[in-house]
């Protein structure tokens, strides 16, 4: 019993401490495709935050123009320990069923990251209209090409804005539509 509940607790702490370091390394690579200089302070602690891991990790595979392997390096990584942890070895043919795995965790986390960041984004917006604000605008930055989008889609409702409601249901269905079935797809292959 005790054993069963330590190896609950280990693998819940690898889970939390990649999913959250992973998340920052996210939302630091989206900062870098929308142009967020270092003055705000969300965007200077993702890059320290960051900055220790990143470095071996470029040494190795650096990052070409906006494609940077290093959430998903560091994705195969959990992974990878979580398996050890559980007593599964990899075989040679099963690393490709871990990239599988670990591509569909990653665009899982991004979609989770997307509906958090719009959802602060809709409170910022509705504590503090009109105001600005360093953290919110680092959100808004990251979220709003993905609203402007739908928002030409949608008719103008005047006053209301539906473009983040659509744009969460948008994210889950992306998760049940694409996400899973690729993890699904990556732990078979194991």
């Amino acid at each position: 019993m005790f054993a069963s509940s330590l190896h609950q607790a280990l693998l819940f702490s690898i889970s939390t401490i990649f999913n959250v370091y992973i998340i920052i390394v996210l939302f630091r690579f989206m900062l870098q495709l929308t142009n967020n200089r270092l003055y705000n302070p969300l965007a200077l602690f993702a890059h320290k935050a960051t900055e220790l891991a990143l470095k071996p990790i470029h040494k190795i595979i650096p990052p070409k123009k906006n494609l940077d392997l290093a959430a998903f390096i560091m994705q195969m990584v959990e992974l990878y320990l979580i398996l050890l942890v559980s007593g599964v070895y990899l075989q040679a043919g099963s690393i490709g069923g871990l990239c599988i795995w670990s591509l569909g965790e990653l665009l899982d986390l991004l979609c989770v990251f997307l509906m958090f960041a719009i959802v602060i984004q809709v409170v910022a917006s509705w504590l503090q209209p009109g105001q600005y604000n360093p953290g919110t605008a680092a959100f808004i930055s990251i979220t709003e090409p993905l609203l402007t989008k739908i928002r030409r889609i949608l008719p103008n409702f005047g006053m209301l804005d539906f473009s983040p409601m659509v744009a969460l249901f948008l994210l889950y269905l992306a998760r049940i539509i694409i996400s899973a079935p690729i993890i699904v797809l990556g732990k078979s292959l194991i």
